[in-house]
């Protein structure tokens, strides 16, 4: 099993065989208000699976922390196994769909990485950054 993509997002859903992701791919984030608060992130990913892992149960988490920081931010988990559609080869490969939509809050600036994990086991990572920093008024 290997992870595809992992994307960050303002909103992320499942539907059928699509991810449906509204705006995508954003590394940063920025607030004129100052510490804490609060903002919704939405993550997604496609996972590539053999039949034969596809024929077990799992269990993913999507995981939000801070670099260095020993707890999470925010964390979703769920659990996925599935029958082969007829005609399908244990050696064929699949892919898996997976989002969630989180709401950390954030307490500094600072780096930040989102993880993707099945059955404990890291699958990708990637990273944004948090920024204080005043809007610059219209004018």
């Amino acid at each position: 099993m290997r992870c595809e993509f992992l994307t960050l997002a303002d909103a992320a859903q499942v539907q059928g065989d699509r991810i449906l992701i509204l705006g995508r791919g954003w590394r940063c984030l920025t607030t004129g208000e100052g510490f804490p608060f609060e903002h919704h992130l939405g993550v997604a990913a496609s996972l590539v699976v053999g039949g034969i892992e596809a024929l077990r149960r799992h269990h993913y988490t999507f995981r939000v922390a801070g670099v260095g920081s020993p707890a999470d931010l925010a964390e979703a988990e769920g659990d996925f196994g599935q029958d082969l559609p007829a005609g399908t080869h244990l050696d064929d490969e699949g892919h898996l769909l997976l989002a969630a939509n989180l709401a950390p809050r954030f307490e500094r600036a600072g780096p930040y990485t989102v993880q993707v994990l099945v059955d404990g086991e890291e699958l990708a990572r990637t990273s944004f950054t948090v920024i204080d920093e005043a809007p610059v008024p219209a004018g």
